[in-house]
């Protein structure tokens, strides 16, 4: 079983970028809190997410039972054990920010649950200079954006380290729906710092599947930062 140990430097650092392999990468869930229990610097709660019941696990939070509340998937554990707690959970959902409220969903998905599907062609990368989106244009239009070079102007607001050989970096420019609000760059190059104001060069692809639940309805690779 996994423990609390060695899930606490991943949850809430770098592994906060994983979607889950049950629902949509970055998926914004609004429920009510059934019950609560805190423990080892953790707040975990019991949802009922329209009839569907299940347990999240986030940063301590004053959070009571009867709340309504919204929070951005992150990362689901199997069979994890809270030695806190004195507890085994079948399956629990890691996030790094519980809200009070009701969110504002995107009617667009930004990805779903992935079965069995057609072979794909091999993708044609653009040679054509990078053009300037926003991040909800890079949603809205990631199909047409597929394999483009693409640069966004705005903040860093996360940046992950040397995951799967390469340098993970979020950017938000104040623009998309709140599932759908940030966009991951992947560089092998000295990545900006979080607060950092840049423009984010790289090739825009979509669906990326990189297995272990890591999967992304849109990311930029190969990816270069100027301030």
């Amino acid at each position: 079983m996994v423990s609390i140990k060695t899930i606490c430097s991943i949850a809430f650092g770098a592994a906060l970028m994983l979607a889950s392999t049950v629902a949509f990468a970055g998926g914004v869930h609004n429920g009510v809190v059934l019950s609560t229990e805190t423990g080892g610097g953790y707040t975990y709660m019991e949802i009922d997410e329209a009839g569907k019941k299940f347990w999240i696990a986030g940063p301590q939070s004053p959070i009571k039972k009867g709340a309504k509340v919204n929070f951005s998937e992150q990362l689901w554990m199997p069979n994890f054990e809270s030695k806190a707690l004195g507890r085994t959970f079948d399956k629990i959902l890691f996030v790094d920010v519980v809200n009070k409220g009701v969110a504002k969903v995107s009617t667009r998905a930004t990805g779903t649950p992935k079965s069995a599907a057609p072979a794909k062609a091999a993708m044609v990368f653009s040679t054509e200079p990078a053009k300037k989106y926003t991040v909800e244009e890079i949603y809205t239009k990631k199909a047409d954006l597929n394999g483009m070079n693409v640069k966004i102007k705005g903040n860093v607001v996360k940046v992950s380290l040397s995951i799967m050989g390469r340098n993970w970096v979020h950017i938000e420019d104040g623009t998309g729906f709140p599932d759908s609000n940030k966009v991951v760059f992947r560089t092998v190059a000295r990545p900006p710092e979080v607060g950092d104001k840049v423009t984010a060069t790289g090739r825009l692809e979509i669906d990326k599947d990189f297995g272990m639940g890591y999967f992304y309805s849109v990311i930029v690779e190969d990816s270069t930062f100027t301030k």
